[in-house]
C-alpha cells in the first residue's frame, strides 16, 4: 500500500521577517500554534499561514505564491524545528463544488523554505483494496508526528504514513481490513495526534491508538462508559503534572443512542468520561435544570486548548472552558460567545470557535469571524482582523463582508468604509431590498454597531458598519440581494450585500 510521495518541482523561499504592512492572512482561523523558539506563533488560515512576531507583533503571510499547496490551511502542526502544513480549496465539477486536497508540505527552517508534496492519491491499478485516484474529497484533516513518521488523516485518502527519510506514503488501516472507506467507516478518519507513547486516530468509528507505530490497534466506539459520538473530528493531549489526558469531540454518527460531545480519558483509553455534552445540566444560574442543547444547542466541538489543567474547548457558538480537567465547569461564565474589543468599538457575536492556544500568560482565540487574544495587563480583549482598507490602492471606497452571509446562523456582515483617523465616522446608514424599498435606517453621531479602527496599528485605516440581516422591526430579512448606503464624512458611499440562508 504505497504511493510516491511527488514533490513539487523547486525549493521555495521567501522573506521571513516581518513584512511591511501584512496582516491576518483570514478571518478563518482553524489552527494557532506557537514557534519551537517561542518568539512567534503560527495561525492556519483559510488563507495561507499568518506568522505573528514577537514582542513587536508585526506579521508575514505565507501561501500559494511562497511555496504552499493551493488553498487554506486545513492541518497544522509544529515538531520540534519541523513545521508541517496541509492545504484544501474547493474544486467546480458540472456545476457543482467539492473539497479538494491542496497537498502536504514541511518547512526545517521555521518557515524560510518549503517543501511540498502533491495529495496521496494510488493508481488507478490497484487491486487489494480500494485505491484513491484523485484529490476530490481527499483533503487532509490533520497531521501527528512520531518518533519515526508522519501520519495525515484524510476524508477519502484514509489514514496514511510518510517514514522519516523515505519518499513513498504507506496506507494503513486501523482494523487490519483491505482499504474500503465506503464500506468500513473506521477508514473515515478526520483527526490524530500523538502523546509521545502513542499515535491516536479518530473516524467515524470512533477513537483508535496505537502504541507500536500501527501494527496493531486498540479502539474505543459510544457506549455506556465510553465516548458520546463515534463521529471524532478532534483531538488533543494535554499534559497536566504527571497526568496526560486525551480530549476527543465526539459527535453522533449514525445510532440514536449517540450524542454530541466532548471525551476525556486520563488511563490511556482503558475507561472514557463525558466531561460536557447536549445532555448536561446547568446546575446553576438562570439556566439552572436546563440541557445544555435546550439554550445552545448541539455541541459541535472542533478543536482544544490547554494550559496546565485548564482545557478549552472550541465548539460552534462558544468558547467553554473548565480549570480542573473538565471536571466542572463555571457556569455563570461559560460559554464565551461574545467578545469585545472597546478599543476599536468591535465585537465577535456568535462565532463559531475554532481554535485556542494558551501562550504564557495570553490565550489566544481563532474564530471564523477573526482574531482575539487576552492577557490580564490589557483589561479586556483584543480582536484582530484580516481586511482591505476601503478607498485605498484600487479597493472601492465600501464594500460588504462577508457576502453572502446567513443571518439564522446568527452571522452578521459589515460595510466597510475608510476610517484614516479617530474621528473619522459613519453620519447615518441604510439597507433597501431590491425594490428600493427601506429595510432599516439609523442617523446620529456613532451608532452602536459602527466600529472604527482609529488609523492605527492592525486595523489602520478600518471602518464598518455591522448589519444582522434584520429590519426595523427585528425580523429576519428574506434571501436576496441588498442595497445599503453609508453617509461618511458628508459624501455617501453606497455598496450591495447578499442574504442567503
Amino acid at each position: 500500500m504505497l504511493c510516491s510521495a511527488a514533490v513539487q518541482p523547486g525549493e521555495y523561499r521567501l522573506d521571513t521577517p516581518p513584512q511591511h504592512g501584512a496582516r491576518l492572512p483570514s478571518n478563518s482561523i482553524i489552527d494557532i500554534v506557537p514557534a519551537p523558539d517561542g518568539r512567534s506563533i503560527w495561525f492556519g488560515t483559510g488563507r495561507g499561514l499568518g506568522q505573528i512576531h514577537l514582542p513587536g507583533a508585526e506579521w508575514s503571510v505565507i501561501n500559494e505564491s511562497s511555496g504552499l499547496g493551493r488553498g487554506g490551511v486545513s492541518a497544522l502542526v509544529v515538531s520540534d524545528s519541523v513545521i508541517w502544513a496541509a492545504t484544501a480549496y474547493t474544486e467546480e465539477i458540472r456545476g457543482e463544488y467539492y473539497p479538494a486536497g491542496g497537498g502536504v508540505g514541511y518547512s526545517r527552517d521555521e518557515g524560510v523554505s518549503w517543501r511540498w508534496m502533491r495529495q496521496p492519491v494510488d493508481s488507478a491499478d490497484v487491486t487489494d483494496y480500494s485505491p484513491t485516484t484523485t484529490n476530490i474529497q481527499n483533503v487532509t484533516y490533520d497531521i501527528a508526528v512520531t518518533d519515526s513518521a508522519v501520519w495525515i488523516v484524510s476524508w477519502g485518502g484514509g489514514l496514511r504514513k510518510l517514514r522519516h527519510g523515505s519518499d513513498r506514503w504507506e496506507l494503513v488501516t486501523v482494523d487490519g481490513n483491505s482499504f474500503k472507506p465506503l464500506q468500513y467507516l473506521s477508514h473515515r478518519v478526520f483527526s490524530a495526534a500523538y502523546d509521545g507513547r502513542s499515535l491516536w486516530v479518530g473516524s467515524a468509528a470512533g477513537v483508535h491508538h496505537s502504541e507500536d507505530g500501527g501494527y496493531t490497534w486498540a479502539a474505543s466506539s459510544a457506549g455506556a462508559g465510553s465516548i458520546s459520538g463515534n463521529f471524532v473530528v478532534a483531538l488533543g493531549v494535554q499534559y497536566a503534572g504527571p497526568d496526560t489526558l486525551i480530549w476527543a469531540a465526539t459527535w453522533r454518527a449514525e445510532r440514536n443512542t449517540e450524542y454530541y460531545g466532548v471525551s476525556v480519558t486520563a488511563d490511556h483509553g482503558a475507561s472514557w468520561r463525558v466531561a460536557l455534552s447536549d445532555s448536561t445540566r446547568f446546575i446553576s444560574g438562570p439556566y439552572s435544570g436546563a440541557y445544555l442543547i435546550d439554550i445552545y444547542g448541539s455541541l459541535r466541538a472542533h478543536n482544544f486548548g490547554f494550559k496546565d489543567s485548564t482545557v478549552y474547548v472550541c465548539a460552534d457558538g462558544g468558547l467553554w472552558f473548565s480549570d480542573d480537567l473538565g471536571r466542572t465547569w463555571d457556569w455563570a461564565a461559560n460559554p464565551i460567545h461574545q467578545i469585545a474589543d472597546w478599543t476599536i468599538n468591535e465585537r465577535l457575536d456568535n462565532p463559531d470557535f475554532y481554535s485556542a492556544a494558551a501562550i504564557g500568560d495570553t490565550l489566544w482565540i481563532g474564530t471564523d469571524n477573526g482574531l482575539a487574544f487576552y492577557h490580564p495587563s490589557l483589561l479586556g480583549w483584543r480582536i484582530l482582523r484580516a481586511h482591505q482598507p476601503a478607498g485605498v490602492a484600487g479597493q472601492p471606497n465600501t464594500y460588504a463582508y462577508p457576502s453572502p452571509f446567513s443571518p439564522r446562523r446568527g452571522h452578521q456582515t459589515r460595510f466597510q468604509f475608510r476610517a484614516a483617523a479617530p474621528g473619522d465616522g459613519v453620519q447615518s446608514w441604510g439597507v433597501w431590498n431590491f425594490a428600493m424599498e427601506p429595510v432599516i435606517e439609523f442617523s446620529g453621531p456613532y451608532p452602536a454597531n459602527v466600529f472604527w479602527g482609529g488609523g492605527t496599528g492592525m486595523m489602520a485605516g478600518y471602518g464598518a458598519v455591522a448589519w444582522d440581516g434584520r429590519d426595523a422591526k427585528g425580523k429576519i430579512v428574506a434571501n436576496g440581494v441588498y442595497f445599503y448606503r453609508l453617509k461618511v464624512n458628508g459624501k455617501d458611499l453606497w455598496g450591495k450585500v447578499m442574504v442567503i440562508d
